[in-house]
């Protein structure tokens, strides 16, 4: 408890290994220190991108512009190590980044107060944009008031200028979900096509990725998402998988069925938006090479 993580560039990155941008990687990387329950399986991915893109500090080293706590179960990092971290580096914003087991610790547990609080499979998609808002010269969120998203959601997107990006195939079984994530899509400019899951062969080209939506990859629908990912690998298009409560186990498995990506549901609009972005532009550079 308490350990930290050093520096280890040439280590290997990503979360349903989504690549750092072009843009990420080119910004000054943000001093960030990760303590806690840092070698627990959730947290594996969360680790080995940080050691890529931010420069991992040790207790001696300069403060920490962002502070990472893993906890992979509730009270397991106390309160007064918390506070003490904000002694230590009062300037510091402070992320709680919580396990699978810690899910049901903010309805009968006690979160620690003015901590922004990560599940360990949203993590990712919130790293991304926060890069990309401070390569821009904009202030992250670690670095704002701890009620600031209360306030300012960024669950809506802004509309499009009208350029297309490109088809995306939405796989989903729920009509409702289909269309919203088609608006949303829509709404940042891509083009989108309806295929239900039960329908996964029929073939759709020239699309430039792919989201399947589902439960939690029981034996059907893992064999759904492999038939999903076969189809969109004939144009390199990559696949990000939407999962309930996702765990270690399933997020790996759907890793290993050839998707590119894995977020959680219900899920903002932005990080969905970002996570496409990446995993797109990852497959157009392997394509190019």
């Amino acid at each position: 408890m308490g350990q930290d993580v050093p520096n280890d560039r040439d280590a290997r990155g990503g979360w349903g290994r989504a690549p750092a941008s072009p843009q990420q990687a080119s910004a000054i990387a943000p001093r960030v220190r990760a303590v806690g329950d840092i070698d627990h399986p959730d947290f594996r991915d969360t680790i080995d991108v940080l050691r890529v893109t931010a420069n991992l500090t040790v207790a001696t080293a300069e403060p920490p512009e962002l502070v990472i706590i893993a906890q992979s179960r509730p009270n397991i990092f106390p309160i007064r190590e918390v506070e003490a971290l904000r002694r230590a580096a009062p300037l510091a914003g402070i992320v709680a980044l919580a396990g699978s087991w810690c899910e049901g610790e903010p309805r009968t547990g006690r979160p620690w107060p003015g901590v922004q609080r990560l599940y360990w499979y949203e993590f990712s998609a919130w790293w991304q944009r926060q890069l990309a808002i401070r390569a821009a010269g904009k202030c992250p969120v670690w670095a704002r008031p701890a009620n600031h998203e209360l306030r300012n959601s960024d669950c809506g997107l802004r509309i499009d200028s009208g350029t297309t990006r490109g088809t995306i195939v939405v796989n989903s079984d729920v009509r409702e979900t289909a269309y919203v994530l088609s608006d949303s899509l829509c709404r940042a400019g891509y083009a989108t096509i309806w295929q239900r899951a039960h329908r996964s062969h029929d073939r759709f080209r020239g699309a430039i990725a792919g989201i399947w939506d589902e439960g939690q990859l029981n034996e059907r629908e893992a064999h759904q998402l492999a038939t999903f990912c076969r189809q969109l690998s004939a144009d390199g298009a990559p696949v990000v998988a939407l999962l309930d409560f996702p765990r270690r186990d399933r997020v790996d498995h759907a890793i290993s069925l050839g998707t590119a990506a894995v977020l959680s549901k219900p899920w903002l609009n932005a990080d969905l938006i970002t996570t496409l972005q990446i995993v797109t532009a990852h497959a157009h550079s392997r394509r190019a090479a």
